[in-house]
């Protein structure tokens, strides 16, 4: 039988499969996390920038957290498809910004602080992954405060778009419009999945993700003027040893006490939201399970703690770039394992979905200047199609969870209070309304 623990090389709790030989090449997965990826993995240029870096560096910082969020199915043994800790995305941007340190001027405090909300949330991963208390710690957090971190990374997310970077928006306004429009009609449109269920393209269409509605503005703002493009030929190595002079705490010094104190109610919002990552990347392969009885999957929850752990601790050494390390690209995890339980025919192992999108498709990008010079005028529409898609998606979550009224208007003012104020101030507000208002409640085992 074809298990995925016999298949690869063990090494401590986790397994390693090398590309070709555990892994097979697949065609259809290469090239979809080839382009999907090419569509999304520059996103994190545009936010390097506005902390400082080149355009260079901000490419070679895409090219070290790829690089390690494709570590994650590959050299760990993870059979989900990882990605950012996307919904703490916006609330970290308003975090810098909120101290005028988001403006596109390089500054190696903001890389300190960056990376003492690495070190701290490596450390808290590490711990919740060897003694199993991740559970515990989510158990504990009460509805309306989870409702508000949510809501307040959608508020978060839809403020940076169109007020902080609204002139940025209004440099591409048609296509940026159009781009908005048709990824949310794909990704969140009641009709849209309705008709999508009895006709193919469409469902096709859907399961593409933002990359549909991407292309198609990509082409109206080149019709439109709105971007020019200047293609570059040949291949270029990013410059990781720049990046690594100028944000590494090897190299410009590690965090003052006072950083590590100010990135705690941060990597506590991070933390929340990445288990809800790994509860739902769980659910999808339990469901899946059942029909590739041929292919036991090891989900392990508390080793995925420590994987992702092993990664941000790398990451920090290189480059410290809070919380692009996380459990779950939703999009790609789901459309992998839908292929994946059509059965072995299909794809014999999921490792071979998983490994042929990222380990040998995304790094690709990094090198390529084609692509690379292709994507330089759509990156700022990337990463303003990742906030909002993230903020639709954090409002979905986020106004299923409260239960009671009071619960309801707590969490909406929580949001309020982490996107206009501070993480630690929304969180302390949290605290008071879940206890003064709410109420804590004993929850039935």
């Amino acid at each position: 039988m074809n298990t995925t623990t016999n298949k690869g090389l063990k090494w401590g709790p986790f397994t390693a499969r090398i590309p070709f030989i555990h892994i097979k090449f697949r065609g259809a997965e290469f090239f979809q996390g080839l382009v999907i990826a090419g569509a999304t993995a520059f996103a994190a240029v545009p936010i390097a920038m506005g902390l400082g870096l080149t355009f260079e560096e901000g490419v070679a910082l895409s090219f070290i957290a790829g690089t390690l969020i494709g570590a994650g199915p590959i050299f760990f043994g993870e059979p989900m498809a990882p990605g950012w800790v996307t919904p703490a995305v916006p609330i970290v941007i308003a975090a810098f910004a909120a101290k005028g340190q988001f403006n596109g001027v390089y500054d190696p405090e903001v890389f300190r602080l960056m990376a003492a909300m690495c070190i701290e949330f490596t450390v808290l991963l590490f711990i919740m992954g060897i003694t199993g208390w991740g559970k515990k710690l989510i158990q504990i957090i009460p509805n309306g405060l989870k409702a508000g971190i949510i809501l307040g990374a959608a508020l978060a997310a839809f403020y940076q778009v169109f007020i902080t970077d609204i002139d940025k928006l209004m440099l591409q306004p048609v296509s940026m419009i159009v781009a908005i429009s048709l990824c949310i009609i794909t990704t969140f449109s009641d009709p849209f999945k309705k008709l999508a269920l009895n006709n193919n393209f469409f469902k096709k269409v859907g399961s593409l993700g933002l990359l549909p509605g991407f292309v198609i503005a990509g082409i109206v703002a080149y019709l439109l003027n709105e971007v020019t493009f200047s293609i570059e030929w040949g291949f270029k190595i990013p410059e990781v040893v720049s990046l690594f002079n100028r944000t590494s705490p090897l190299a410009i010094g590690f965090p003052s006490l006072d950083m590590y104190v100010e990135a705690i109610p941060l990597v506590i919002i991070a933390y929340t939201l990445l288990f809800g990552d790994l509860i739902t990347a769980t659910e999808v392969l339990n469901d899946a399970q059942v029909k590739r009885p041929d292919e036991p999957l090891d989900v392990n929850v508390d080793r995925s703690h420590l994987s992702i752990a092993f990664r941000n601790f790398i990451g920090l050494l290189i480059n410290p770039f809070f919380p692009t390390q996380g459990a779950l690209w939703t999009g790609v995890h789901v459309v992998i394992v839908e292929r994946w339980k059509k059965g072995f025919k299909e794809m014999p192992s999921i490792f071979d979905g998983l490994g042929s999108y990222y380990l040998m498709a995304i790094p690709f990008l990094y090198v390529t200047l084609p692509i690379i010079t292709l994507m330089k005028p759509l990156m700022q529409m990337a990463l303003t199609l990742t906030l909002i898609l993230t903020g639709f998606a954090c409002s979905y979550v986020a106004m299923a969870i409260p239960k009671k009224n009071s619960e309801m208007a707590s969490a909406l003012l929580i949001a309020i209070f982490i996107t206009f104020f501070s993480a630690w101030v929304g969180l302390l507000i949290g605290i008071i309304l879940s206890i003064f208002v709410v109420g804590i409640e004993k929850k039935q085992k």
